[in-house]
């Protein structure tokens, strides 16, 4: 059967259809009980709310050599940003069996460029299934629609939706060895006419086994097969190119170890090998890793350090894939119970000249590119399900690209309501 692509699509695809169903069945079931109704509303249900107004020197992310006059009728890049966001979560456990959804719409305003005003919706849902005492895992789905970010596409209006199905089991059928295996369905479709070439659909397939020490700590193979797709017609200079489908392999080690009662390493790693038949300049053979160190140096202080070598795909103007390298950090201090201060710092470069691009136009992205992304954020909770918090960023695109890069300092307040309690 795995010998079968076709065949493994479609039977993926009809259980995890069946599945779905009969996750749709128990939130009904959930929804119409008459006991429900009693503690429906803030602790079953519990809506939220929130308000975010951002503040921002170029908050569309112009670059330096860009025709701004021209472009927005103005040299002045600094604009504010409001943000309403008003949505729900579900929490029900049904003996072992956990539902959990969440789901969210949004409104984003801005002050000047109103041009760029949007909406967004993001909804979701998992069921943490089990299986007696041996077979566990989730089932769950996602849909997200809003607008792109604007660092490889600047001022431009491009409402994109991704859409995800999945399905994963873990079987422990021994005490020390757990196997596993998982289905994910991925689409990307952007709205813009511009960038459809960049929408896409994946089916994503993994297994592999784990070795549970009885500190915590596990060892493991993971393998994982993506069959991807771009599916509108692209554009070269040649014409157009009606078949751009890839196949991705990959076989990885993954390590989760606890290295003392304060810290932990998180590493997955392993040969990548991609293949395109229409477009052979885009295929890739080589080493992808992932590896992250968690330290308590106290009860009130917490530092994640991050690594990373990996060929992504990104929603560009001209790429489909790049081969990404950076590091992070993320420091978090508990200053007290209901107050937090925490930081985030990466750098990350992104090389494109070893993969195919579809367009002529290069303007927007280069073969280097270099990311700086660094924040602080001081959050206060004065009681629960009430959050105000206020941050500062600063964000930084250095390429070779002939539009240039850009500099863009901002802050954010943002206050956030929850209702009821689990």
């Amino acid at each position: 059967m795995w010998q079968n692509p076709p065949y493994r699509q479609a039977c993926a695809a009809t259980h995890l259809k069946a599945g779905m169903s009969a996750l749709a069945a128990a939130v009904m079931m959930i929804f119409f009980s008459q006991p429900t109704h009693a503690s429906f509303i803030g602790k079953t249900i519990r809506p939220y709310a929130s308000y975010s107004l951002t503040a921002d020197d170029n908050i569309l992310r112009i670059r330096d050599n860009m025709d701004t006059q021209a472009l927005l009728g103005t040299d002045n890049l600094f604009d504010f940003a409001q943000r309403f966001t008003g949505g729900a979560i579900l929490d029900k456990r049904i003996s072992r069996q956990q539902l959990s959804a969440n789901g969210n719409w949004s409104y984003n305003r801005y002050e000047k460029f109103s041009q760029i005003n949007n909406k967004a919706l993001d909804v979701r849902g998992n069921w943490n299934w089990f299986l007696g005492n041996q077979l566990e895992g989730n089932m769950g789905a996602s849909f997200a629609k809003g607008q792109s970010p604007f660092l490889f596409q600047p001022g431009i209006i491009n409402i994109r939706s991704e859409e995800k199905e999945y399905f994963d089991l873990a079987w422990r059928f021994h005490s020390n060895w757990r196997l596993h295996g998982d289905y994910t369905h991925f689409k990307f479709k952007s709205n813009n006419p511009r960038l459809r070439f960049q929408n896409r659909q994946e089916d994503i397939f993994g297994t592999g086994f784990d070795y549970l020490a009885t500190s915590g700590s596990s060892i493991g193979i993971h393998y994982r097969n993506i069959q991807g797709k771009f599916t509108t017609p692209i554009q070269t200079t040649e014409g157009f190119l009606s078949e751009n489908n890839y196949d991705q392999n990959e076989i990885k080690g993954k390590i989760n170890w606890i290295l003392t009662g304060k810290s932990s390493v998180e590493f997955l790693g392993g040969w990548v090998e991609r293949t395109n038949p229409s477009v052979t300049s885009s295929d890739f053979n080589g080493f992808n890793a992932r590896l992250k160190y968690n330290w308590k140096p106290t009860s009130k202080t917490k530092i994640t350090i991050s690594g990373w070598r990996e060929t992504v795909a990104i929603q560009s103007l001209n790429a489909n894939f790049s081969l990404n390298t950076g590091t992070s950090i993320t420091p978090i201090w508990n200053l007290t119970e209901k107050i937090k201060l925490s930081g985030y710092f990466s750098y990350l470069s992104q090389k494109t000249d070893r993969f195919f691009r579809f367009t002529t136009n290069e303007t927007a992205l280069g073969n280097t590119n270099d990311i700086i992304t660094a924040s602080m954020e001081l959050s206060y909770t004065p009681y629960y399900g009430v959050e105000v918090s206020a941050s500062a960023y600063h964000n930084s695109l250095s390429t070779n690209a002939p539009l240039g890069g850009f500099n863009a300092n901002g802050g954010v307040i943002n206050l956030r309501y929850l209702f009821g309690k689990p």
